[in-house]
């Protein structure tokens, strides 16, 4: 059980990182919030790896960084700088059930790459899952604009590129677990590469923003916290079952961003027939996933 109970910690983490990164974005540009959400996120990340993975860190080949680097590049290029840019262009609300179609995704690549079993009821759950985080979002869905105005199309395409690579990362990033011991290892590695690569998209403008917008800054600090929070407990998951049934737990993270956007942005969300439906099926889903997975 507790695989399960870290995916439902990573999806606090990444839903909560969400409403976090769209408040502190206000007049912080995505690729500068993402680079310093991965700098605060490689810190604690790298403090719990020195501690407790610290045989496996001297005994890590060097071949092996040449793979940290490209799930880096997954993770944080592919999908943290574009679940941002989704945000900043079309809202949290409108973009979480893009980026969490993530499952979708991970749990199409783990059955064709990895060649997991995908149990009837895992499946009719990760199901369940997206069709009820699309649910949630219904209400919002209808009561809003869906413009396809050029920054829209943005907004809506870089939420399903990150769901694409968020699911590609955790094949990725479970074979690296696997092969190289401690997932603790692997998410440190991965953000450190994550913030190289993003170093010369947003560093040059992170001092000013700190300057200029330090609330921003402040809640730009608290993603990188969340994010990390959902990083290490997804991966530390993965390190103990299988993709199919980590990822669709993980991914019901949509419903966190709801409830914390109707509470901090404005009451955005209200309890509607769709979000209780959404919500509903949602849980329902998960339930099949554990009952699929005993």
């Amino acid at each position: 059980m507790l695989p399960i109970a870290l995916a439902f910690l990573a999806a606090i983490g990444f839903g909560s990182s969400a409403i976090f990164a769209r408040i502190g974005m206000r007049g912080i540009h995505p690729l500068t919030s993402t680079f310093i959400s991965v700098v605060v996120s490689f810190i604690p990340a790298a403090i719990l790896a020195a501690i407790f993975a610290l045989d496996d860190i001297k005994k890590l080949p060097l071949i092996a960084l040449a793979a940290f680097l490209g799930l880096g590049a997954l993770n944080f290029i592919g999908g943290r700088t574009q679940n941002h840019i989704s945000i900043n262009m079309i809202g949290a609300a409108r973009s979480s059930p893009f980026v969490g179609s993530a499952t979708m995704f991970a749990s199409i690549f783990a059955v064709i790459i990895l060649g997991e079993y995908l149990h009837p009821m895992v499946a009719l759950g990760t199901a369940a899952v997206v069709i009820g985080v699309v649910l949630t979002s219904a209400g919002h869905m209808v009561s809003v604009s869906w413009h396809l105005d050029k920054r829209s199309l943005i907004g809506y395409a870089t939420g399903l590129g990150a769901a694409a690579s968020y699911g590609g990362s955790t094949l990725v990033a479970k074979s690296l677990s696997d092969a190289y011991g401690s997932p603790l290892l692997v998410a440190a590695a991965a953000m450190f590469f994550g913030m190289i690569l993003l170093a010369p998209l947003g560093a040059r403008q992170a001092g000013q923003a700190i300057r200029s917008a330090r609330s921003g800054i402040f809640f730009i600090v608290l993603c990188g916290l969340a994010s990390a929070t959902g990083v290490i407990s997804l991966f530390t998951a993965l390190s103990m079952s299988n993709v199919v049934t980590v990822t669709p737990i993980a991914s019901t993270n949509p419903l966190i961003t709801l409830f914390l956007a109707h509470i901090f942005l404005n009451k955005l969300e209200k309890v509607t027939k769709w979000l209780l439906a959404g919500t509903s099926l949602t849980v329902l889903g998960v339930i099949l996933v554990i009952l699929g997975s005993i």
